[in-house]
Order: structure tokens, then C-alpha cells, then sequence
């Protein structure tokens, strides 16, 4: 494997200009082909890229379930989704929709102030076992080439109510996301002593979809089967995929683009360690429920 260091980074402030735009390859110095690990000036890790790192067996498995998810959208991606917001029907804005899910473990978030599993995972629990054995090995790839940050993961997984957690790994939470190509952001809420977990699977024939790091001028052309660990909290986004897929102007999708990019991100929430166990948390959901029924009763 091939390892250096970046000698230097993009300001802050000039890559925060970027943040919600798309990127082209004029943003990037350096295409990431083969295997390699990256490290920031200060020695700490960037990025380590895997080609191949998933087997037939393991996408065999998982990508057909993977693939169910296509058709689910969000509005909840911000910056990541690009492009303006668009109105709802009261004066609230959302992000444009996209085709992404989160799957496995939520914590609490909007108007659910309570743990839970998302609603996919409850309801299709045997194909949920099923990426076990893919998110096995990704964690596997984690503790072996960044160890340290495996360590500070698996110790907050230990601190997890274990119906939070996938077993074996130490990850809480799966976001799935297809064939769109997502603007420059940072994650937000999963470990920042951690780091994220991305596998690419394709499907079809396209062109683009890099993954980038404007800061470091750098870009990975993730291909089937790929794994790439990074630090999601630097800036990073995709450039377009080649043919574009034609999207309405709330995101949805047109028709069929004729190719698939379904990336895989593994990671652990933060906030998962203030969780009960599922018990406590059901409680938590029916007080909820009911201080909410008695103050639309009482309008």
C-alpha cells in the first residue's frame, strides 16, 4: 500500500466557500487509483482506500437487499443534497430529496425525542441480519488499518445499550445512498474520534461520481466493490456522474439513469451512548405519543 503525507491543506475558510456546491475535476491535484493511505500535515489519518476490498460472496448477499432501498427518499440530508431548498407546503424549506436511507439505529432527532430502530429495520429485520455479515468485515478493514480509531469507537459501542449496536462492529448506524452524487458537506453526528466507513457498489456503465476532498486537492474513483475509511468531518462531496441523471426540481428522480451507485456508510451516533436500553426507550416513545396527543387535544 502506498503511503504519504499531504504536505498542506486548502483555509478553512476557502473550502467553507465550497460548502453545498458540486465539484469537477478542476477542484482536484490527485486521483487515488490504486491502494493507498493519506495523511494529513500533522500525521493523523485522512483517508485509507481498499479497491476490492468487499467479495463477490459478501455483495452477492447484501447488494440485492441494498437494492430494495432505491426507491426511498429524504429531505433531511442538507448541504449534502445541494442546490437551493425547496418550499414545502407551509412556509418551511427542505433540502432537495434524495435517494438515501438510514437504517439500523436512530437517536433522537426532530420532533422523536427517544431511540429507536428506524422504521426499515424494524420491518424488515431479516434483511437487516443480512448486511451483518458485510458490516462484520468493514469493521474488520477499520480495526486493521486504523486501529486506533476503531478502539475509540468500539469503546463507546461498549458504553451502547447493545440493542443499539451491530453486533460484532462498531457501528450504530447505515446510511445507504444511490446514484446521486452529493454536494460538499461534513457528517454531522457521529463520532469525531471516530471514523466513517464508505463501500461502493455498482451496477451499469457511468463515468464520475468521484469522491473528493477539496482541501487536500485529492479524489477517489471508487469502483464495485471498493472500501474507503475517511474522516468524514473534513469537506467532502462527489463530482457528477456522467451521463447526469435527470432529476425533477425537488431532487426525485425522472426515470431510470440505466446504471447504480449504491454507496454503503457505516458509522456510530453519537448521542447513542444516552440511550436506554429498548425497553426504556418504548417508554420513553408512549410518553411521548401521549404528551403529544393531549396538546393537539388541547388546541
Amino acid at each position: 500500500m502506498l503511503t504519504y503525507r499531504a504536505r498542506d491543506k486548502m483555509p478553512d475558510e476557502y473550502v467553507a466557500q465550497m460548502e453545498g456546491k458540486f465539484l469537477s475535476e478542476k477542484d482536484i491535484s490527485l486521483l487515488v487509483t490504486g491502494p493507498t493511505k493519506i495523511l494529513k500535515p500533522d500525521g493523523s489519518p485522512l483517508l485509507v482506500y481498499l479497491p476490492k476490498a468487499i467479495s463477490l460472496e459478501l455483495r452477492e448477499q447484501s447488494y440485492p437487499i441494498l437494492h430494495t432501498l432505491k426507491s426511498s427518499y429524504t429531505s433531511n440530508r442538507g448541504m449534502a443534497a445541494g442546490g437551493a431548498r425547496v418550499k414545502g407546503p407551509s412556509a418551511r424549506s427542505y433540502a432537495k430529496e434524495v435517494d438515501s436511507a438510514m437504517i439500523g439505529a436512530s437517536d433522537p432527532q426532530g420532533q422523536r425525542r427517544y431511540c429507536r430502530l428506524t422504521a426499515w429495520t424494524r420491518d424488515s429485520w431479516e434483511d437487516w441480519k443480512g448486511l451483518w455479515p458485510l458490516l462484520n468485515e468493514i469493521s474488520r478493514h477499520l480495526a486493521e488499518n486504523v486501529p486506533d480509531r476503531y478502539a475509540n469507537q468500539a469503546l463507546k459501542a461498549q458504553a451502547t445499550a447493545p440493542e443499539w449496536v451491530i453486533p460484532g462492529t462498531p457501528f450504530t448506524t447505515v446510511t445507504v445512498n444511490n446514484t446521486y452524487a452529493t454536494s460538499v458537506h461534513t457528517d454531522k453526528g457521529d463520532l469525531n474520534e471516530g471514523f466513517s466507513t464508505l463501500v461502493v457498489f455498482r451496477e451499469g456503465e457511468f463515468k464520475g461520481g468521484w469522491l473528493c476532498l477539496p482541501a487536500y486537492r485529492v479524489a477517489i474513483d471508487m469502483q464495485d466493490c471498493d472500501l474507503l475509511l475517511m474522516d468524514a468531518h473534513e469537506f467532502h462531496g462527489n463530482t457528477p456522474f456522467d451521463p447526469d441523471p435527470l432529476r425533477k426540481p425537488n431532487g426525485i428522480l425522472e426515470q431510470d439513469p440505466g446504471f447504480e451507485r449504491i454507496s454503503i456508510v457505516s458509522y456510530f451516533r453519537t448521542k447513542m451512548t444516552e440511550c436506554g436500553s429498548a425497553e426504556d426507550e418504548a417508554q420513553r416513545a408512549q410518553v411521548y405519543a401521549e404528551n403529544r396527543l393531549a396538546a393537539m387535544v388541547g388546541e
